[in-house]
């Protein structure tokens, strides 16, 4: 009894398989599917996704402003500070030498 089951249901498998038609495809399609492909190919992960323009603008205002900060300060500063020469210099660093000869 089981046996019967058994090629009943091969037999049906296979008239299942000889009911199966070709299927009809436009000559394009693996071209078509082919450049899809590629095109996934192309496209990689940015590696640096958070450096969008708006990044880089506030980056570029930040450095302006820091350059502009630091030359105003530069120049009103200028007038607070004292002038050294090079004698100073030497003297403050204990640079000085009291012999002539550079031998030492």
């Amino acid at each position: 009894m089981k046996n019967k089951e058994i090629d009943k249901k091969v037999e049906d498998t296979f008239m299942a398989i000889e009911t199966i038609e070709k299927v009809k495809v436009s000559p394009y399609f693996k071209h078509k599917v082919l450049q899809k492909i590629n095109e996934e190919k192309e496209e990689k992960e940015k590696v640096f996704s958070w450096l969008t323009p708006q990044f880089q603008l506030a980056a570029v205002l930040v450095i302006l402003f820091l350059n502009a900060v630091t030359i105003f300060y530069a120049f009103n500063s200028s007038e607070k500070t004292t002038n050294y020469s090079v004698e100073t210099f030497s003297q403050e660093y204990s640079l000085e030498s009291t012999s002539n000869s550079y031998l030492n």
